[in-house]
């Protein structure tokens, strides 16, 4: 894919502004004053680098939002685009960012009647499927905009972007320099079955103690049955009656012990929602004194400042009580709410128990009192059901240990294949690494550092399958080369997907990546990596610069060479900005 040019177009007043990109090489992005002293910046370099993203599928920038100036020029922005043999012309309107326009066509038209509409999903769809051509299975070019159109606010930081999860950012990473970029999701699967597994047996395991108890109860349940057996088949009533008798005793003393403490948690839980209460009623009363204020100062001419900080003090005071000893008193509610659940449940098993054996007393016919002998039974199937089940989930360790390890061995062979695999790059790393030290010998005369390394690692907290990249250049804590080392890591992938001969992704754009470097450093950088891709005839580089960040003789030099293809400056009629006019206050 090639960017051929950007265009704007006024729906309002018929205005056509359009910039030509060079198809190979350098496109400079030129920040000029046009007297001593002038500022170079707020003339549109950056505003061009997001036109750009919007156009290839991101968000519409923010600083084009709820400005007069734009909405009222009803502004079509289009980028030409050269892909597989064929004119593609991508438009977005600054006044509708919900939708992306698509015309396939050698001559452009601004009649939109003609162009493709299409939704902001559908629209990235399209990018990511027929202008990208990437894959299902590859990383989508929304998530990987970022990484080649990199921006001073953000981009910057390091050779990966902020608060980006580093599995998929590896992979990304990885993807650009055409390096396998799927091991560590492939094996992650695996890995999260281990995972699970694990917990399981961790489970197991603490039933350790609770099974050899179960074990015990077991026992004693199954003797209770037998027993209940026994008395059925001899007929032992008055001896059943007696025992439910001590039972229901038993049960009834648990019930009301339960009962009792349910009504001292109930107790607890109201003096909790009380203290809530009266903090925000303490905090509403000293608040009060912020309206006695104006009146107080009607009066006497002045609020006394003793006064007014101790009010402040005790409303912050307040505030922060509210706050935090608030969420502290909501928190022990939930933990008191939660435990009267629990008691709950214990009081309706054992209101079972309680009902059952105090029925027993008001019956005296045989035929009935087998009939609750019988309940009895049912009630102890129950309870050595659930017994043994808790024991059969025990008894499953073994089981789940075999798994867990068949999973090992699976990922081990795994990343054993994955290994072998990584080892066929080898020469492709190497070319990488030769590209990168080159930069950084051009520019600083040094070498610098760039490893990829397979994390071959099997632990269930291992990142395995993930390609750790390394990258250092010396002093590199200072801001310029601090920046510069980002570039020549990103213009590594560049110049190294060229030298493969790939067709997509052959673009990189850098907006204000260049932050007082050495002048001398970054001018020899942009030859080297203009002559290469010049060479190559393919690879674009966009960067943004201003005009004092290289030698005034290094800057006619490129504008002979064509490399310039914007300048913009503040003029009295704000002509030479990026849109022609001045759209901010």
């Amino acid at each position: 894919m090639i960017i051929k040019e950007l265009i704007i177009y006024s729906y309002k007043t018929e205005d056509l502004k359009t910039y030509k990109f060079n198809e190979y090489g350098l496109n400079i992005i030129l920040g000029e004053r046009t007297e001593e002293g002038q500022e170079t910046n707020g003339v549109g370099k950056t505003t061009m680098v997001e036109s750009i993203n919007y156009l290839l599928g991101g968000s519409c920038p923010k600083d084009f939002i709820g400005k007069s100036a734009l909405q009222e020029k009803d502004i079509l922005l289009i980028l030409n685009l050269f892909v597989n043999e064929k004119t593609i012309y991508l438009g977005r309107l600054i006044n509708q960012p919900e939708k992306g326009y698509i015309l396939s066509a050698e001559n452009l038209s601004f009649d939109l009647g003609n162009w493709l509409s299409r939704e902001s999903d559908e629209f990235k769809d399209y990018i990511n499927e027929f202008i990208i051509n990437n894959k299902p299975t590859e990383p989508s070019f929304s998530a990987l905009r970022e990484y080649i159109i990199r921006d001073e606010k953000k981009g910057f930081v390091d050779i990966g972007l902020p608060n980006r999860k580093a599995v998929y950012e590896s992979m990304y990473l990885a993807y650009l320099f055409g390096l396998p970029y799927d091991f560590e999701m492939e094996i992650s699967n695996n890995k999260n079955e281990q995972k699970a597994l694990n917990k399981k047996l961790t489970l197991i395991r603490s039933l350790k103690k609770e099974v050899e108890i179960l074990k015990l109860k077991e026992k004693k349940v199954v003797k209770e049955i037998d027993n209940i057996d026994k008395s059925i088949t001899e007929l032992k009533i008055t001896e059943n009656l007696a025992k439910n008798a001590s039972k229901y005793k038993d049960y009834r003393t648990k019930y009301n012990k339960i009962q009792n403490t349910i009504f001292e948690l109930e107790h607890i839980k109201k003096q909790y929602e009380k203290n809530i209460n009266d903090l925000e009623n303490k905090l509403k009363e000293i608040k009060q004194l912020n309206d006695i204020k104006p009146f107080y100062e009607q009066l006497i001419g002045y609020f006394p400042d003793k006064i007014s900080k101790n009010q402040e003090q005790i409303s912050d005071f307040y505030d922060f009580m509210v706050q935090s000893r608030g969420d502290y008193f909501k928190y022990k509610i939930k933990e008191v709410e939660q435990e009267i659940s629990s008691l709950l449940n214990q009081l309706e098993s054992i209101e079972e128990y309680v009902t059952y054996y105090s029925s027993t007393f008001k019956s005296t016919d045989i035929v009935e009192d087998i009939s609750k002998i019988n309940e009895e039974k049912n009630l102890l199937f129950q309870e050595l059901v659930e017994i043994r089940g808790k024991i059969g989930i025990y008894e499953e360790k073994s089981d789940v240990t075999a798994d867990i390890n068949k999973i090992k061995q699976k990922i081990l062979k795994q990343i054993e294949m994955k290994q072998d695999i990584f080892k066929n790059y080898k020469d492709d790393i190497e070319s990488i690494k030769q590209i990168f030290n080159m930069l950084v010998n051009e520019a600083y005369d040094e070498i610098g550092i760039l490893e990829f390394e397979l994390n071959n690692n099997t632990g269930v907290k291992d990142t395995t399958g993930r390609i750790k990249i390394a990258c250092k250049i010396n002093d590199e804590k200072s801001h310029g080369r601090h920046y510069m080392k980002v570039n020549m890591f990103d213009l590594s992938w560049l110049i190294f997907r060229v030298q493969k001969g790939m067709e997509k992704l052959t673009f990189l754009i850098h907006d204000g990546s260049y932050s007082k470097p050495d002048k001398y450093a970054k001018a020899k950088l942009l030859k080297i990596v203009n002559g290469i891709l010049q060479v190559m005839k393919s690879g674009q580089y966009f960067i943004t610069l201003n005009v004092d960040e290289l030698s005034d003789e290094v800057l006619k030099d490129f504008e002979k060479d064509g490399l310039i293809i914007a300048k913009l400056k503040r003029s009295k009629n704000n002509s030479d900005r990026f849109f022609g006019f001045r759209y901010t206050p």
